[in-house]
Parts: C-alpha cells; structure tokens; sequence
C-alpha cells in the first residue's frame, strides 16, 4: 500500500514502474519498454523496408545491457496491482501537460491497453499520445464495447515506409516516407526543420490531424 507521505509517494511510484523516460525533442515525459519485446514489431525487424527493420530503440544507448534490465523491469511491473495508481501519481507531478506511451517498445496485450486507458482517465488534463503498430489489440479492446478517453489520442502506424495506412472510420494513424512526401491529407512532421523538435507543434496529439509523416532519418 502507498504511503500518505507526498514525498515517500512519488519515490514509491518510481520504484513500482521503473520512473518516465525524458525524449528531449518532445514536451513532457514518456514512458518505455524494450523493443525486443514488441509484438508486430518483432516479425517485422525481420522485413526489409519495414518501419522496424531499422528500429532507434535497438540502437545507441538502448543496447547496453542495464538498460535492456531496466526495460525489463517495467515489462514486469505490469502486473503489480499498484502500476495504474503509481503512474497516475508520477504523470501528475511530473508531467502534467503532455505525455506520450513508448518512445520505445510498444503494447504487450489488450490488458495492457486497458491499464493504459485507466491512466488516461485519471490524468483529465494531461494530453496523452499513443502510437502503436498493434492494431489486431485497438480492434479487440473496441470490440469489447471499451471507449477512449477523448485526452487519449492513439495512432496506428504504417507497417511499411512509405506506405499509407488503410485506416477505418474515426481511426488515426501515422506514416514514415523516404523516397516521396506524402501528399494531401498528411500532416509532415516539421521536426526536420526545427531542429528535430517538436518546438511549437502538438499534430501528433491533436484528433483533427488523422494522418502524420515523418521523414525517415
């Protein structure tokens, strides 16, 4: 059980899921797990030309063997009864604005996506971004007659770069391009041209905005 203490609280909260990671290019914090635990994301390292076949999150600092624990770890830390109050109470005081789910790694099951969406809901004002590639897990949580937040925006990624997403009514997504800029009807990413930040840009948050592109990089 939680302490009452506010300060034994947070370092309580930090301990149960592993703390928030810090994406330097995006406003607010995020939260992690391995990519080697991906689900789609797995079988399509092993395709070329895939969006996962030349994955960020298993390169750099994401290889060293302490991290990979410390992902791990948080993997783990999913079924601890307290994962959903823990995460709430860390979004709150340290990110309170903005949030985004996996800058690396993705969902692990429906289950999973449920604990999420719980976070959502008792983070109101907090405006929460999701991209996922486990699209099978939005339509078996939809199918189920469970809803989203409306401070929940969840985007399912292209599989394929350069390749735009078939997208059912009222689902958002999002693309990677290399060899040609996505036409009309797709939000490019400014990032590029800012830095690689995301300076005053919030499309990837925002539900109006059904598709974005990123430039590979």
């Amino acid at each position: 059980m939680l302490t009452e203490s506010p300060a034994l609280l947070i370092r309580e909260a930090h301990a149960i899921v592993g703390g928030l990671s810090n994406p330097s290019k995006m406003p607010g914090k995020a939260y992690n797990l391995s990519a080697l635990q991906c689900n789609v994301g797995s079988k399509l390292r092993k395709i070329p030309g895939s969006v996962c076949s030349d994955c960020y999150a298993l390169k750099g600092r994401y290889g060293f063997r302490n991290v990979q624990n410390a992902l791990d770890r948080r993997r783990e830390s999913l079924s601890d009864p307290r994962w959903i109050p823990a995460m709430v109470i860390l979004i709150n005081k340290q990110s309170p604005d903005y949030f985004r789910w996996h800058d690396s790694g993705d969902l692990q099951s429906v289950d999973h996506l449920a604990q999420i969406v719980a976070v959502c809901r008792e983070t109101p004002e907090t405006r929460h971004w999701l991209p996922t590639r486990e699209r099978g897990m939005i339509r078996e949580y939809l199918a189920r007659g469970d809803t989203f937040p409306p401070n929940l925006v969840i985007r399912e990624s292209a599989a394929m770069v350069d390749q735009i997403p078939t997208l059912a009514a009222g689902v958002l997504g999002s693309i990677v391009w290399q060899e040609t800029p996505p036409g009309a009807g797709v939000y490019q990413c400014p990032a590029p041209d800012q830095d690689n930040n995301c300076g005053a840009c919030r499309a990837c948050r925002n539900p109006k905005v059904r598709v974005v592109g990123y430039h590979k990089h």
